[in-house]
């Protein structure tokens, strides 16, 4: 006998029958209780009801699927709201970012400001920092040239002896025109009248002028000594100079190392290069150890170069620039303070290029260096409203159209080396306090004109009826180094005609 099965409350259980799950979802309510077959409906075996309704729940199931997978992909997708929010978030990171930035360059560019305002109050007797926003042309003489006299000086130095002493004298004559540039040295030692009096008398060398016009430390001293020096120095070489510049020799080191060292092509007589024994102290120094000294000293010399290119740093090109042969074994140096300003000629075209080339002018550490070497080393009366051109000429004027000139060179002998008073000295080798020769040959290179050029004799014929017109411009011409071997009027023209002239014949 069948055990009959559990009932509760009247209610049976129905017999399990296997369901599909789209018969389950499809199913809106399920009854439980006793199954009554409805009487007035045919009635379907089950089997057939099964085969009738699988199709119908299968796309149930399908469409089913279908819709959950819409309703997620729905619910993962943002609202409008939403959206609104992320995008006002994105611009306020924005924001902060781009304030931030904003701050970084303004404190950039106002430390900038503050050292560029330092370096012009320290450098720059005229003008302020808003000059450099202009640009002026530069000063010029009667020719068309802006002549610069440059001055070196170890007052940087307080324990060297002589440090307001002018060793070293350069003068620079640019062509704002022809972009062109000519620039020579003045032996420190060249023996001259003072025309007041000084350490050494009325009489003596050429370094001592600077620092006997005023030793005083103001403002007002340095302008005065840099106004009387160019004028006094202009008077002996037959220059109208315009500008002058008072650095301390210190300025060489910290300028090169500023821009990251310079290349120096080493030029000598001798084929062997350099060598200056008297700098061999730099390779026992007590801070170095024995690997630092024989890096720094590789042959056992501190300032031994063959010619040819050399990178140096600061102190190898403040040195070089120093160097000329005091005690033996000495080569490369034969002409001592000739040499020595031929070298800082070259260490000044190697910083020159370094300076403006790209790669400094791009790198705000280097500018900065730059800045700061100036700022400490440099005295001007250049006006801020003219830096902007001098820094265009540094960059549009070429190395091949810069030119140096020498008094000492062969065939060109126009300084010598003599005695005073017991002293070594140099003077004019037509003799001293004769500057003539010199001038003319300043005036022939820095002036020169195609018929100048040709070393041409000229006789100058005056047909314009004006007494001494013919004399006036052949006084010019001799200033710019022609020879000029005859004055006179044209034949026949001694009276004023109707197109009055002068004419210059050359041979």
């Amino acid at each position: 006998m069948k055990p009959r099965k559990q009932s509760m409350d009247g209610f049976v259980a129905k017999r399990p029958q296997r369901t599909s799950l789209g018969e389950i979802t499809s199913k809106k309510t399920t009854t439980l209780g006793h199954h009554r077959s409805n009487e007035d409906s045919p009635q379907v075996s089950n089997n057939a009801t099964r085969n009738i309704q699988q199709p119908t729940s299968a796309n149930k199931l399908k469409q089913n699927i279908s819709e959950s997978l819409a309703a997620i992909d729905e619910n993962t997708k943002p609202s409008h709201r939403q959206e609104r929010k992320q995008k006002r978030k994105k611009k306020l990171i924005t924001r902060i970012i781009l304030a931030i930035i904003g701050i970084i360059i303004a404190i950039v560019a106002g430390w900038l400001l503050l050292k560029l305002w330092q370096t012009m109050n320290s450098v720059f007797h005229n003008g302020g920092i808003l000059g450099l926003f202009s640009q002026q042309k530069l000063k010029e003489d009667a020719y068309g040239r802006s002549n610069v006299l440059i001055l070196g000086t170890t007052d940087d130095d307080p324990d060297h002896p002589g440090a307001t002493l002018t060793d070293s004298m350069m003068i620079l004559s640019v062509n704002q025109t022809k972009k062109d540039a000519y620039m020579f040295s003045i032996p420190r030692d060249l023996y001259v009248k003072f025309g007041m009096a000084c350490n050494s008398g009325y009489a003596g060398k050429i370094n001592e002028y600077f620092g006997c016009v005023n030793n005083g430390d103001s403002a007002q001293a340095e302008a005065e000594r840099m106004d009387k020096t160019k004028k006094f120095i202009g008077d002996i070489f037959g220059m109208d100079i315009q500008y002058v510049a008072h650095i301390n020799t210190a300025v060489i080191r910290d300028a090169v190392n500023a821009v990251g060292g310079v290349t120096v092509d080493v030029q000598s007589r001798d084929p062997r290069g350099i060598l200056d024994p008297s700098m061999d102290w730099m390779c026992r120094a007590k801070e170095l150890n024995y690997q630092q000294r024989r890096e720094r000293c590789p042959t056992g010399h501190y300032m031994q170069l063959t010619n040819g290119k050399h990178e140096m740093d600061g102190e190898k090109a403040m040195w070089f620039s120093r160097a000329r042969g005091l005690v033996a074994p000495t080569y490369g140096l034969e002409q001592s303070n000739f040499d020595r300003e031929k070298n800082q000629q070259l260490v000044m075209m190697a910083l020159k290029n370094k300076a403006t080339s790209t790669g400094t002018l791009t790198d705000f550490g280097k500018v900065t260096s730059l800045m700061d070497a100036m700022g400490k080393n440099l005295r001007t009366n250049i006006d801020t409203k003219e830096i902007r051109t001098i820094m265009n000429l540094g960059s549009e004027i070429k190395e091949s159209d810069i030119h140096r000139l020498s008094f000492v060179e062969e065939n060109n002998v126009l300084m010598t080396t003599g005695t005073a008073g017991g002293a070594s000295i140099v003077q004019p080798a037509a003799g001293l306090y004769d500057y003539d020769d010199i001038r003319a040959y300043i005036k022939s290179e820095i002036y020169a004109t195609p018929l100048s050029k040709e070393k041409a004799t000229v006789a100058v014929l005056n047909g314009s009826g004006v007494a001494g017109a013919a004399q006036k411009e052949a006084d010019k011409l001799t200033e710019l180094g022609m020879k000029v071997v005859h004055v006179g009027n044209v034949p026949g023209n001694e009276k004023v005609d109707k197109n009055p002239s002068l004419s210059i014949a050359s041979w």
